[in-house]
């Protein structure tokens, strides 16, 4: 990591770049702090096990780790739902020089919590597989189509399995 503060955080390897803001009133900072141990073996999965073309940049991914109030907002204006949900991406691909910008990701710490309660699951595997999720998102995946659904969540499970995350979709 190269740059950190409570609320802000550079994560950076050979392929990505993660620049991640942080609601520090919202998030546990140990979650946080865990996460970013982990991105490295996360990362590394994504990159082995989809079939995305990565550039001879680096990948920046802007993560921000946010609340139900703002991702309510940002779900209405873009899509339209006025609701809360876990998590949204939005694609990008903007390229500079040296840098190709994949797009952000915005979390919501309410509805991952809830959630993990919900379904008994740890609130770091959960946030582990929305990111992988969001993630695949930014490298063109989607779930519009049963078949799109089917080929994204069974390379989410093939990913979390690797990394000794339990099939989120059992």
């Amino acid at each position: 990591m190269k740059i950190s503060n409570e609320d802000y955080k550079i994560w950076e390897n050979d392929i990505f770049i993660i620049e991640c803001s942080i609601d520090v009133l919202l998030w546990n900072k140990k979650l946080i702090n865990d996460f970013l141990e982990n991105l490295d073996q996360i990362l590394d999965k994504i990159h082995e096990k989809s079939d995305s073309t990565f550039s001879n940049s680096k990948n920046l991914i802007s993560v921000s780790f946010s609340g139900d109030k703002k991702i309510m907002e940002l779900n209405y204006y873009f899509r339209k739902l006025n609701s809360a949900t876990n998590v949204l991406s939005f694609p990008s691909f903007f390229k500079s020089d040296k840098t190709l910008f994949l797009g952000d990701i915005i979390f919501s710490n309410e509805t991952i919590c809830k959630e993990a309660k919900r379904d008994n699951k740890s609130i770091h595997s959960h946030l582990t597989h929305l990111f992988i999720h969001g993630v695949l998102h930014l490298l063109g995946y989607d779930h519009e189509t049963e078949e799109q659904a089917k080929k994204m969540q069974n390379l989410e499970i093939e990913i979390l399995r690797s990394i000794h995350i339990e099939n989120p979709y059992d």
